[in-house]
């Protein structure tokens, strides 16, 4: 990030430390402007100074022109500024240079001592030039004036970009930090929402791999009643073949009913919808209470379980 506080993005369009082609051509801008006014205010300059005209209007043209810089270097903007005050001229580049020094991302005692230091170059070159004004007479003012002016002006000409500066660089970072935690906030949602789809397919998992224990479970037990009937089947084909008959059509009425049950579960695994509500209605508590039964009575009666009492 550059002392102003703005990302120095290339990728975005800006040369050098813009990170705007705008921001380039705006300072660009602002730099011929007090480039011109500091040649402008060299002239008189030159002449107070008893230095030639052209030496006194180029020193103002590069003074002025430091202003392109003032992203990059605002300390320095700044420094050329008070330097040039007892020339008067840099007005434009004074206060544009306060301004960015204010709205950087510098220490706060280093911004409070160069507005300091304007303050009071600007006072003393006030104080002097009214004073100045008053002695040869193109002031008639009382004395209460000088100070006045000199107080105003300094005033004028530093507190009002200082405090514009501070407001725009705190409004810049509360707007970095809220940005920041956007997108903080942003990226701890979608960890969530894949935390969450992450913990959803493993319930799913876990409720099938549960549902296909239980299917095996039920298939084993209906086919285990189907292999004892069958053989308790054998036992009575011979003394009651009415009887065998009836049992042999339960046979496959069991066989028929644990296929449509697994064709049921299948379609569930498959579809992965209504696993909690099939589950609950397999009935294998009851199959495993009749099983026990019928084996108990096959061993009581010593040939095999009757299926028309299941």
């Amino acid at each position: 990030m550059t002392t102003t506080g703005e990302e120095c993005a290339s990728a975005r369009g800006g040369p050098w430390w813009w990170a705007r082609r705008r921001s380039a051509v705006f300072d660009s801008g602002l730099a011929v402007v007090s480039a011109a006014e500091c040649a402008l205010e060299g002239y008189p300059f030159a002449q107070d100074a008893g230095v030639p005209v052209a030496a006194g209007m180029l020193f103002g043209l590069l003074a002025g022109s430091v202003l392109l810089v003032r992203r990059k270097w605002p300390i320095a903007v700044v420094l050329v500024s008070i330097a040039i005050t007892p020339a008067q001229m840099g007005f434009l580049m004074g206060i544009v240079g306060l301004y960015t020094l204010a709205a950087s991302e510098l220490p706060r005692r280093i911004i409070g001592s160069l507005a300091a230091m304007q303050l009071v170059g600007t006072l003393i070159v006030t104080f002097v030039r009214v004073r100045q004004d008053m002695v040869r007479g193109d002031l008639d003012l009382g004395d209460w004036f000088i100070p006045f002016a000199a107080i105003t002006t300094s005033l004028g000409l530093t507190a009002p970009p200082l405090l514009l500066g501070l407001y725009v660089g705190a409004r810049r970072r509360l707007m970095e930090s809220l940005r920041e935690r956007a997108d903080s906030l942003e990226r701890e949602l979608q960890l969530l929402a894949e935390r969450a789809e992450e913990r959803a397919e493993w319930a799913r998992g876990e409720e099938r791999t549960r549902i296909a224990r239980e299917m095996h479970d039920v298939v084993a037990h209906r086919v285990s009643l189907m292999v004892v009937h069958a053989a308790a089947l054998q036992a009575v084909a011979r003394k009651d073949p009415e009887k065998a008959v009836r049992n042999a059509a339960l046979v496959g009425d069991m066989g028929r009913q644990a296929l449509t049950e697994l064709r049921e579960m299948l379609g569930v695994l498959r579809s992965g919808d209504g696993v909690g509500e099939r589950s609950a209605s397999v009935p294998l508590a009851a199959v495993e209470v009749a099983a026990a039964a019928a084996a108990s009575r096959a061993v009581e009666e010593g040939e095999g379980p009757c299926l028309s009492e299941l």
